[in-house]
C-alpha cells in the first residue's frame, strides 16, 4: 500500500494506526520511511510510550487510521517523540544488518504474525537467503539457541521495545553475576 496519502503522512508527521488484519491486531505510531517492498513505524503502546521500531511488508497494512478520540488521546501521552532512525528499506537484508547493529538486537517474525513466531535475538551471519540467529528468547521462553530461518520468511521486524529491552538487560545482568 504505497500511496500519496503514506507519503503526506509521513511529511506531516501524522500519528497513526496501522491495521494488519492477519495478526489481527493494530500499531500506533508514526510512519517514518517506505519503499516499494515494507514501510517502518516508529511505534508506541497504548500509554505513549516507546515501543521502538517496526518494518513490516507494505502488503501487511490492511488500513490506516489518524485523529479520532483515541489516537489523540495517545500521542497526547507522548512525553517526545522517540525519533527512531530512519533505516535502509531498498531490501529485507540492508533492514535488518542496519536495525540489529543499531539496536544490539532484532525481533522478527516469520510469516503471518503471532507469538509463537516471534524471535528475538541478534544477527551471527546472513546471506541472500539465510539468517543465523543467536537467539536469546521468544515471547513465552528465555532460551539461548543458535537458529536458521530462510530470510524469505521474515515478515516483520521489530527492535527497541521495552519487552525485549529489558529481557536483554535481565539476560546480560545474569550472565555477568
Amino acid at each position: 500500500m504505497k500511496t500519496e496519502y503514506i507519503n503526506r503522512l509521513i511529511e506531516n508527521a501524522t500519528f497513526v494506526e496501522i491495521f494488519d488484519d492477519n495478526a489481527d491486531e493494530s500499531s500506533f505510531g508514526y510512519i517514518i520511511a517506505q519503499s516499494n517492498a515494507h514501510f517502518q513505524l516508529e511505534i508506541y503502546d497504548g500509554e505513549g510510550r516507546s515501543e521502538g521500531t517496526l518494518i513490516a511488508e507494505n502488503e501487511d497494512i490492511a488500513r490506516i487510521r489518524w485523529e479520532g478520540n483515541e489516537r489523540t488521546l495517545i500521542e497526547s501521552l507522548i512525553p517526545s517523540r522517540a525519533d527512531a532512525p530512519k533505516f535502509n528499506l531498498d531490501s529485507i537484508q540492508s533492514a535488518l544488518n542496519e536495525v540489529n547493529e543499531h539496536y544490539g538486537h532484532i525481533c522478527i517474525t516469520l510469516g503471518a504474525y503471532g507469538v509463537d513466531k516471534l524471535y528475538i535475538g541478534s544477527i551471527e551471519e546472513m546471506n541472500e537467503e539465510f539468517l543465523l540467529l543467536h537467539e536469546y528468547a521468544t515471547r513465552e521462553q528465555v532460551c539461548r539457541n543458535k537458529m536458521l530461518v530462510r530470510i524469505e520468511d521474515i515478515s516483520r521486524i521489530q527492535a527497541g521495545g521495552i519487552y525485549e529491552t529489558n529481557l536483554i538487560k535481565q539476560i546480560g545482568a545474569n550472565q555477568t553475576g
